[in-house]
């Protein structure tokens, strides 16, 4: 039976301001609507001010859906494929081989778990802890992508697209591991979103006339209480 096993080696540093390129992905169209439902508000008559002046939670849940936090990476995975048991592996040579890649990491938060709640001008923000994925930049896979160890010219012991999927696999675990352990990227995120949801109830209450008092609090622990 054969046997891989796994060496992941990272050429980046986690533990202070790590992934290289690392910027928020607020689109432009966030200010755009705010300012539209600003001016909205001031042409509209007394009543119909107050109701744009409502913050909305959609508008919320678009804020931080789309204003991600996003880095960029350089990631090496290494692995050791064994060489197999048994008569039908005698000879097999012990392999080695490096996959070098560009990942993506991006750093948001959950929409569903998104709450707001409203007392007069009291507002509430229920924001969940930030999830972290990682994927795969495919534009960064070239031939120099691979470093692999030779192999044998009867008894071959080939790497196998398996073998360098389940690498990959294992280094993008790790490397997610890495940074939901990172509490500088994380507090990042979290700060950024709630400066971003901060500015639009500010100004969408100033359009209106209205001074909002806001506050944030853990979605998990507004759950349990």
């Amino acid at each position: 039976m054969k046997r891989t096993k796994w060496f992941l080696s990272f050429f980046i540093c986690l533990l202070f301001f790590p992934l290289s390129g690392c910027r928020n992905n607020e689109p432009a169209g966030i200010q755009t609507d705010i300012q539209t439902d600003m001016q909205e508000a001031a042409a509209a008559g007394e009543k119909a001010k107050e109701e744009i002046g409502i913050p909305q939670i959609g508008r919320v849940k678009s804020i931080c859906e789309l204003a991600t936090l996003e880095c960029r990476y350089h990631n090496v995975a290494k692995a050791t494929k064994e060489a197999g048991e048994g008569v039908l592996h005698w000879g097999e040579k012990e392999r080695t081989f490096w996959i070098s890649y560009t990942g993506i990491a991006e750093i948001g938060f959950q929409t569903k778990d998104i709450k707001m709640k409203q007392e007069g001008t009291s507002i509430t923000i229920m924001l969940p802890k930030p999830y972290v994925s990682c994927r795969v930049d495919s534009d960064s896979w070239t031939k120099d992508s691979y470093v692999i160890s030779g192999d044998r010219w009867i008894q071959k012991n080939p790497i196998t697209a398996d073998d360098q999927t389940r690498a990959i696999h294992a280094a993008q675990t790790a490397m997610e591991e890495k940074i939901r352990n990172n509490s500088s990227l994380l507090n990042t995120a979290e700060f950024q979103a709630k400066e971003l949801i901060e500015n639009y109830i500010i100004q969408i209450g100033e359009a209106a006339g209205i001074t909002y008092t806001i506050s944030f609090e853990d979605a998990e622990a507004s759950k349990e209480n």
